[in-house]
């Protein structure tokens, strides 16, 4: 459990940092900045597959990757991807701070409460009412981008991370939250 903590905690940081940057250097630096290290990223995962070992790597590997993932980096990949996605393919720098928000901050949350939980979704056993509730009030603050708009957006983003669906939520959150705008201009 407390590795499961540390590895949400970097989820917050690494989230509220890229919107930091989103707010500061614009949409069109933080499009090729993220880009840069999904490229290095796969790199790097393809050196580990041919048997090579970079120190700094394998250390945050290990203190950062879930155990059961069975390619180290995949989930760290599935992150950057996720945050790319509103990045290319929504042009308000709010609608994407609060993808970005909801995707570190709502899912971050949780996973940290819904470990603790007791009560199971019906439909997906994995999951539990509490961590979907906090994921749902974690989402809340992403307000202070889009308005009003997140108490939708948060309820889809929370039912989409529930669902039991073989896809990482670090892409299927933010797919859903970038449609979410779309088709609701």
């Amino acid at each position: 459990m407390k590795e499961e903590i540390e590895r949400q905690l970097m989820h917050f940081l690494v989230g509220i940092v890229a919107i930091l940057l989103l707010l500061y250097v614009g949409r069109e630096f933080m499009i090729a900045a993220v880009f840069f290290i999904v490229i290095i990223g796969m790199l790097i995962i393809n050196i580990r597959t041919l048997g090579a070992k970079i120190a700094l790597v394998e250390w945050f590997i290990k203190r950062f990757e879930r155990k059961n993932i069975g390619l180290g980096g995949f989930g760290s990949a599935c992150y950057a991807i996720g945050a790319l996605i509103p990045l290319a393919f929504l042009h308000s720098p709010s609608e994407i701070a609060a993808v970005i928000f909801i995707l570190a901050i709502g899912d971050g949350a949780s996973t940290i409460i819904g470990m603790r939980g007791k009560n199971k979704i019906p439909y997906n056993k994995e999951k539990t009412f509490e961590g979907t509730a906090a994921f749902f009030i974690a989402s809340l603050p992403a307000y202070f981008f889009v308005g009003e708009a997140i108490i939708p957006l948060a309820a889809v983003a929370a039912v989409v991370e529930s669902l039991p669906l073989r896809l990482d939520d670090n892409l299927t959150v933010p797919v859903a939250c970038t449609i979410f705008f779309l088709v609701s201009l």
